[in-house]
């Protein structure tokens, strides 16, 4: 793929929201990623998509290429601003959005902000849990595993190696690991590579973001397609197709053979599933 126009969105808290724009006479469609990921991650499934589809990838706070000060919070849905904010700048009127884990349910919520910006979207695993009074048991437990992350390593190489073999992160399609390792890391003046997004911003994500959203999910007024993988174990993958029952245009889709990175994994697959939902092709 040619590369995107890259521009920068101005967001709350002097957020710099990065914007990748593919260009294109398709409809205009929105991708967002989940935490700690970058939404170029998604450039694999849009050169499958082909020229119906102008893709439009929103890095959101805290992440990839976007520009951030240095304290920022995700409270108060800070995410759902920025996207909110990118949606003013485009003028997007009827756009279509793809969203994974966080960033799915930032397009959810979002679309509760901006009622005309989208007319359906296309989620995976959105990570929109029923409040609860205490943390549900085991539900939070990636939060601390995420803040012993590994940030630094001695160059992409090393990352690419590493990542190839080691779980979660390895249900990636080769092409999307390898569009996150060239991305989704800083260069170092010393020839290392760092994450863009910090494991303890990546923690405070999770904390801060989480059981945001679920008490509105009956207003959503635009059709969602909610899919999920049918390995996942844990609660993104289990709450999935309740997300989906409690909205009132709700549809839910099964990936049998994925987990939570599954929309990475099979391209073809998610792309027919995702050309089929906008288009009603799916070939």
């Amino acid at each position: 793929m040619s590369e995107p126009l890259t521009r920068f969105v101005s967001s709350e808290d002097d957020v710099e929201v990065a914007v990748h724009d593919f260009g294109g006479r398709g409809h205009p469609t929105v991708f967002v990623h989940g935490t700690g990921l970058i939404s170029r991650m998604w450039e694999p499934i849009i050169e499958r998509l082909g020229p119906e589809f102008r893709a439009i990838c929103v890095d959101l706070r805290a992440h990839g290429a976007t520009i951030n000060p240095e304290n920022i919070d995700f409270f108060d849905h800070r995410m759902v601003a920025d996207l909110s904010a990118v949606v003013d700048a485009l003028a997007l009127h009827g756009a279509w959005i793809v969203g994974h884990s966080m960033g799915g349910a930032t397009s959810i919520l979002t679309s509760l902000a901006r009622p005309d910006a989208f007319s359906r979207a296309w989620v995976y695993e959105p990570v929109i849990f029923e409040r609860t009074e205490e943390r549900p048991s085991g539900a939070f437990d990636f939060v601390e595993a995420t803040k012993r992350r590994r940030a630094v390593f001695s160059s992409r190489a090393e990352v690419l190696e590493r990542y190839a073999s080691r779980p979660p992160i390895n249900e990636l399609h080769q092409e999307c690991l390898e569009i996150y390792v060239q991305h989704g890391f800083n260069d170092r003046s010393d020839g290392s590579v760092e994450l863009a997004c910090s494991p303890l911003l990546e923690s405070r994500a999770y904390e801060q973001f989480l059981q945001q959203g679920w008490d509105r999910l009956p207003e959503v007024s635009i059709d969602v397609l909610v899919a999920y993988g049918g390995r996942g174990s844990d609660r993104p993958s289990t709450a999935a197709r309740s997300i989906g029952n409690r909205m009132p245009f709700g549809v839910i889709e099964v990936f049998e053979q994925s987990d939570h990175l599954g929309c990475f994994g099979p391209l073809d697959d998610v792309a027919s599933s995702i050309r089929s939902w906008f288009t009603g092709s799916g070939s």
